[in-house]
């Protein structure tokens, strides 16, 4: 076993699942020890309409890189995805904001839906309004040929809430 600061390895096994609750406790408790501090939920919703001009910062807060599944977007220690879940996110998620998918929503070209394809192709964030939408093979199994854009297919300042709405979601 290889020690790796706040979980074990062994070659390619993990022995301490990355996203368990046990995991999160010790990494947090460890990041704390050696002066990281970090939101255990940063995703701070806005009422701000999708013209609002107010200008996110997209930088990367933290050197730690999150384990991710394939089908995830890995960013300032989070782990970020796209479902058609309906607004609900899997045990430990949230939904994360418009201004968190503004800086990722490049990177999920090639990934695809979590679990379920969606019925809209609008994005459901924790934002009052939905300004995002997947214009390339939305409502359709497979990788996404290219990530979400501004006001794609029509999605801006909409509140669109679908049983199987397009929902943005991000780790705690």
């Amino acid at each position: 076993m290889k020690k790796l600061g706040f979980g074990y390895k062994i070659t390619s096994e993990v022995v301490v699942p990355f996203d368990s609750p046990f995991y999160m406790t010790v990494r947090a408790r460890y990041l704390v020890k050696i002066g990281v501090t970090t939101a255990v939920n940063n995703f701070t919703p806005s009422t701000a309409t999708c013209n609002s001009t107010v200008a996110t910062p997209c930088t990367t807060t933290t050197t730690i890189v999150a384990t991710c599944n394939s089908y995830e977007v890995s960013w300032n220690d989070h782990c970020y995805y796209l479902d058609g879940s309906g607004g609900t996110c899997a045990t430990g998620y949230s939904r994360a904001t418009n201004a968190v998918l503004t800086c990722i929503s490049t990177q999920f070209a090639g990934k695809s839906y979590a679990n379920m394809v969606s019925d809209n192709c609008c994005i459901w964030t924790a934002d009052t309004y939905e300004c995002y939408g997947l214009n390339s093979n939305c409502n359709l199994a497979g990788p996404f040929v290219s990530g979400p854009t501004l006001g794609g297919v029509g999605c801006f300042n909409g509140q669109v809430n679908q049983p199987k709405q397009l929902t943005f979601c991000g780790s705690n």
